[in-house]
């Protein structure tokens, strides 16, 4: 099994930039890669694909450099499962809201005695069972991320009983859904939301635990939440394309004006 280079510079505290990605085509995956992205986070919680098309997904991936991730529609063990047996090196685990919630996202994706993920040497992610079990089952152990996502109130408030959990690789904040469960609905900037966002950074700082959320390009900014935890920095493919062709349709326009 390859080694989870993501997962390795986040134990070191570099930070690593990717996307969270709703489009389930191969060969955007690929110009991801050549775009020099670490990772990317395939969302089938917002997503339309498969998991037969996710498992083509992590392939063109994985031939570019970049190691692929996917964001599970729910806490679910057999869904965690079927994500990581399709090659993803870890998951995205959302609403994540108690340290019971915390448990069994680390829980599924660990192999027994760690966990109780069900196990299978000869998917794609075992290389179709040419690898010795037992070799496969540590290096799996060892390699697959858990990613948690705090996007509610409920999780806000119990951040700290939930870092308390062994296991957790990365706590991801979803300012989306956190401003909605709070009462300003599509207001991810507003002061009530950017505190808790605050609190659940300095809780993980606190237990040791990285933290990761939306990119934006201040460099100021960047170096601010690097300096409190942050290490895993992402955007959305979808939006940062229509921004880009609307500036340039709106550029090409002008010149006509």
């Amino acid at each position: 099994m390859e080694k989870n280079m993501v997962k390795d510079k986040i134990s070191r505290r570099e930070p690593v930039f990717g996307l969270v990605c709703n489009l389930g085509s191969t060969k955007l995956a690929e110009m991801y890669g050549l775009s020099g992205f670490d990772f990317v986070i395939f969302d089938r919680e917002h997503g339309s694909f498969s998991f037969e098309t996710l498992e083509e997904l992590n392939r063109a991936a994985k031939l570019k450099g970049l190691t692929p991730f996917a964001r599970v529609t729910q806490n679910d063990p057999k869904e965690v499962l079927r994500a990581l047996d399709a090659g993803c090196m870890g998951v995205m685990v959302p609403q994540i809201e108690t340290r019971e919630d915390a448990e069994l996202a680390v829980m599924s994706t660990k192999y027994p005695p760690e966990g109780i993920r069900g196990s299978n040497w000869k998917t794609v992610a075992a290389e179709w069972g040419t690898v010795k079990p037992s070799d496969y089952f540590r290096a799996a152990n060892e390699n697959i991320m858990t990613i948690l996502l705090v996007e509610t109130r409920k999780g806000v408030e119990n951040i700290e009983e939930i870092l308390t959990v062994p296991g957790i690789d990365i706590v991801m904040l979803g300012t989306s859904d956190l401003s909605s469960s709070m009462g300003y609905m599509g207001d991810p900037s507003h002061p009530d939301v950017q505190e808790a966002v605050r609190k659940v950074a300095l809780s993980a700082k606190k237990a040791g635990v990285p933290t990761g959320g939306g990119a934006v390009l201040n460099k100021e900014k960047i170096r601010q939440n690097h300096e409190n935890g942050m290490v895993m920095f992402f955007i959305s493919p979808g939006d940062f394309i229509v921004k880009r062709f609307t500036e340039f349709t709106d550029a090409l326009r002008s010149y006509f004006v």
